[in-house]
Order: structure tokens, then C-alpha cells, then sequence
């Protein structure tokens, strides 16, 4: 897949030949909402030579301050290749947002992307003071001679599926929820860090984590989780939170004690995947306390990895 940044002029170019098929959209967490649309996009027929995905660079909720972000833009890159893509155009939110639904219409995505095919959620909005919609947008496409496809709410057990409702899920640890709407469990991926180093003192030692500014947090408190490091799986039993027994820090962590693994790990990039709430996280009186806990922790999530690996059976 192709990256075309729109506002730094990456060196790939379009040919004058090449007639797009675009899903347009902030597409955060690349639920089953946005799936079904994207898949919609990479279809190549009438004509159609690319298909692409068009975004902000930084999603527009993000960039007006508003709520936490479930993927960034390397997530998103990488589930869009995952679809089929061949293209993802970048845009700037900032310069984009002063544009008339007109003229992002026809000077951005028609002549400036050659998008021929454009496809958008029921729900779109667009344009100075988010002017434009879904109807609007065909509008534009039926005058310049190209196609839109406007793609209604994605349901699941009646439900629509959005990337809010995901947030919901997460703030409450309903991972089961989470994970049906985003087809795949909700992870972090980031570096592993230097910690306090006191798990290892305990007797076991732990994989430390921190969730980037902006990111969605699931709710504090201990999870089975599994964690991918160098192509390799392994479960193991994570803690969210601020750790208040032993460091009580204002910035999210997440600290995974990984079974069966013995290594060095820091400074390595590793995807941790939150399976399923265990419990809330609690402020214990002591380290002995803390330590029964987490024994009773590894004990529960392996019950719980035994348990789905007989449903799978």
C-alpha cells in the first residue's frame, strides 16, 4: 500500500490514467462499521484501477480535543493494507476544515486524488462548520460524472456499531463487547520499559508498558491478556492502572507479568491484547498482600485460557 501524505507532497504520484475508488472517513478503531465500507471501496470494477482510503493524518476528534483514540495512524495504515488498499491518502485536519463541501468535493478528492468512486458512512459530515453530508457528497460526485456509494448503519445484535460505543466497552471492561465490534481483541502496541522493577523482586517479573497520550484506556484493573513479542505469543495476566501500592503515577501503565518467558525484554515493541477483566485494581496494605493477589491473578487467567482453549475444541 501506497502513502500519499497531501500536505508534505510524498513522492508517489498518481498516473493521469488512474481512476479511484475512495472510502472516506476517520475510520478510529477500523470496526466493522468501517470494514464493510473500506471492503466496499476496494472493489475494482467500472473502470477503476486504485482503490484507497482517505483520512486525516491525526483524526478529526482528536484534533478538536475530543475524545481518546482507540488506533493511530500506523494501526490504521496497517489494517487498511490488511483490506486490500493500494492507496492511503493523508490530509492535514487544519486545512482541510476551511474548505466548502464544493470545493473538497471537486478540487480535493476529484481532481487533486481522481477519485471516481467515493464511498462514506450514513453519517458523514464534511467541510467548513461540517456543512456538507452523505447527500451532499453525491451531489457533487453526480455533477462531475463520478459515483457514490452511501453505506447505512453496520448493526450487531441490533446494535450499531461505532467507534463510541467501543470506548463504552472499554471504560466499563466489557472486552467481549469491544472485541465483537472491532473483530479482533482491542490491544496496545508500544515499547517496553523500565519500571520499578519490584515484580521481579516478588518473583515475577513483569513486561511494563505505557498508553500514549490521547489513547483509549480500558477501565483500571487486571486482565487476562496475550502478549506478541519478535513474531512469538504468549499469555500472560496484565494490570491497567496507576499501580496505587506500590507508585500511584498519574499516567496509565500496563504492566504484564508474561508466563512461561524468560529474557530480556526491554526496548523491545511488543502488542498486548486484552482478552478479559479479571477484577478492578485495588490498593493493597503491603507487598505481601500484593503479591497473594497477583498469585491469585495468574491462577484465574490461566483458568481462563484453559477454559477458551477447550471451547475451541
Amino acid at each position: 500500500m501506497k502513502i500519499i501524505d497531501l500536505k508534505n507532497e510524498t513522492e508517489y504520484k498518481l498516473l493521469p490514467e488512474d481512476m479511484v475508488s475512495c472510502a472516506i472517513g476517520n475510520f478510529d478503531g477500523v470496526h466493522l462499521g468501517h470494514r464493510a465500507l473500506i471492503t466496499l471501496a476496494a472493489e475494482k470494477k467500472d473502470g477503476i484501477t486504485k482503490s484507497a482510503v482517505w483520512t486525516f493524518a491525526e483524526p478529526s476528534s482528536r484534533a478538536l480535543g475530543g475524545v481518546s483514540l482507540l488506533t493511530d495512524t500506523a494501526e490504521r495504515a496497517t489494517l487498511f493494507r490488511s483490506l486490500g488498499i493500494d492507496l492511503l491518502f493523508l490530509a492535514d485536519f487544519e486545512e482541510m476544515r476551511s474548505l466548502s463541501p464544493e470545493d473538497f468535493a471537486e478540487d480535493i478528492l476529484y481532481r487533486r486524488c481522481q477519485v471516481r468512486r467515493v464511498v462514506c458512512g450514513f453519517n458523514f459530515r464534511y467541510g467548513k462548520m461540517a456543512a456538507g453530508n452523505a447527500e451532499t457528497l453525491k451531489s457533487s460526485f453526480d455533477r462531475l460524472g463520478g459515483k457514490t456509494e452511501i453505506v447505512p448503519p453496520f448493526c450487531l445484535n441490533g446494535a450499531v456499531v461505532s467507534s463510541s460505543e467501543i470506548r463504552e466497552a472499554l471504560s466499563i471492561g466489557n472486552m467481549k463487547r469491544a472485541r465483537a465490534m472491532l473483530d479482533r481483541p482491542y490491544s496496545l502496541t508500544a515499547e517496553i520499559v523500565h519500571g520499578k522493577q519490584l515484580g521481579r523482586t516478588l518473583g515475577f517479573p513483569t513486561a511494563n508498558q505505557r498508553f500514549p497520550k490521547g489513547r483509549a484506556v480500558p477501565k483500571y484493573g487486571v486482565y487476562a491478556v496475550r502478549l506478541t513479542i519478535d513474531g512469538k505469543t504468549y499469555e500472560g495476566v496484565a494490570n491497567v492502572g496507576v499501580r496505587p501500592t506500590v507508585e500511584n503515577t498519574l499516567r496509565a501503565n500496563c504492566e504484564t507479568y508474561v508466563f512461561d518467558f524468560e529474557g530480556n525484554l526491554y526496548g523491545k515493541t511488543a502488542t498486548t491484547e486484552f482478552l478479559a477483566f479479571l477484577r478492578p485494581e485495588r490498593h493493597f496494605s503491603d507487598v505481601n498482600a500484593l503479591t497473594d493477589a497477583v498469585n491469585g491473578d495468574k491462577e484465574t487467567a490461566k483458568r481462563y485460557f484453559k477454559t477458551e482453549k477447550e471451547r475451541s475444541l
